[in-house]
């Protein structure tokens, strides 16, 4: 049974919402002091180079070289948002994302009164939430909606909010369910749901110990654009002399200089006092430097720290996986990337097998005859081809 956090950082903080009621549901379970744990961690990862590419790293290794049956990989199992065809293999690829950076993810079934899967499709995870737990601390619906954190210029709507049924394929529970719902064709179907991290009522992501570290890296690039935006490393004061005109001119062709396509020279008219050859006392630009306190330096150093506890965080990923030189893998230094693999398939086993027996305990019940008759669910681990690369499941070159 998963505990619901009491005292904590806000950012991770669970509490009741009773004013969301429907279907049954007395209140959600929010996710974070604004409900909006999972977006908070979406927008650190996408922000940080490392988080990113760490993530994804991951995500490959759960995916591995996809099912060792390698008849199911490509059986369809539904249709996305856009009409396109959804494989078993897609399907593993896309938890295995929502896992890399939320440690688990929601799979919505269409369920037939016989208790089979019709299909099934992933559930963005932020998008969704538990109703309010039991007295045994179960909670029986999942409230999907795509603005819990009440993004501004967007209306919150609790009546768009829908509400699906925990995943059960007891057959008198969906026979139940679908009676309630007024027939098979109005029945929304299941939601069954999967975490890596069971600690919680929510699973804290892989980058939560470090969320602080993204963020200081994605504030490390911003200043760095910063430079290169503004032309100058330290604030530069223009005084100008000249009637209001004259310095608005004055004042954008020193703009055009600035930044990385800014013009290396500028030509300004200005009058020429023609006894002294020297410009008019109105039409002087004086320039005044006010120092920086910010040493660029000292981010040398720190971004080799943050990368390190990045990696830490996320299963220890070996430093060589996402920062090699690839014109040195056919020498020695290709034995290190062998056994980084190796390292990182071994760190990586129990999640993948966490995985397998998910996709087992969904479709084993499928009305696919091939999933239904599948009797291995194993995921194969990543390898090392012959070209000292990674190779993934369709075959491409991990990244």
């Amino acid at each position: 049974m998963r505990l619901i956090l009491s005292e904590t950082d806000k950012r991770i903080k669970v509490a009741l919402d009773r004013s969301i009621k429907a279907d049954g549901v007395a209140g959600i379970m929010t996710f974070g002091e604004k409900n909006d744990y999972p977006q908070i961690i979406e927008r650190l990862i996408l922000s940080s180079i490392d988080a990113k590419a760490i993530a994804d790293v991951y995500a490959k290794f759960i995916v591995g070289m996809g099912f060792e049956n390698e008849a199911i990989n490509s059986v369809v199992i539904g249709k996305d948002s856009r009409g396109k065809q959804i494989t078993m293999l897609s399907l593993l690829r896309q938890f295995a994302q929502s896992a890399s950076y939320y440690a688990g993810g929601y799979i919505h079934c269409n369920i037939n009164l016989s208790g089979e899967v019709v299909n099934a499709r992933l559930v963005p995870f932020k998008n969704c939430r538990f109703s309010k737990p039991d007295s045994r601390g179960y909670s029986g619906k999942i409230a999907v909606y795509e603005n819990w954190e009440k993004e501004k210029g967007e209306k919150f709507d609790k009546n768009a909010i829908r509400f699906y049924d925990v995943f059960n394929l007891n057959k008198s529970v969906i026979q139940e369910q679908i009676k309630a719902a007024g027939g098979v064709e109005k029945h929304k179907g299941q939601i069954y749901f999967q975490f890596l991290d069971n600690a919680y009522l929510y699973p804290l992501s892989p980058f939560d110990p470090v969320y602080l570290d993204c963020d200081t890296q994605s504030q490390i690039s911003i200043f760095k654009n910063n430079q290169i935006r503004n032309g100058f490393t330290d604030k530069t004061v223009f005084r100008v002399a000249g009637d209001e005109d004259a310095v608005e001119d004055i004042a954008a062709n020193i703009k055009k200089m600035m930044g990385a396509d800014g013009d290396n020279s500028i030509i300004i008219e200005e009058q020429i006092n023609r006894e002294t050859g020297k410009l008019d006392e109105q039409s002087q630009i004086v320039a005044e430097t006010i120092k920086s306190n910010i040493d660029a330096k000292l981010f040398e150093s720190w971004e080799g720290a943050l990368t390190n506890n990045i990696r830490k965080s996320n299963k220890a990923l070996p430093a060589v996986l996402i920062d090699y030189d690839e014109s040195k893998l056919g020498t020695t230094s290709g034995e290190g990337i062998v056994q980084a693999v190796n390292f990182y398939n071994a760190m990586t086993n129990d999640d993948r097998a966490l995985v397998s027996e998910m996709f087992k305990e969904i479709f084993s019940k499928s009305v696919d005859p091939v999933l239904k008759n599948n009797l291995n669910w194993n995921i194969k681990p990543l390898i090392i081809n012959e070209y000292s690369n990674l190779s993934t499941a369709d075959g491409n070159q991990a990244d």
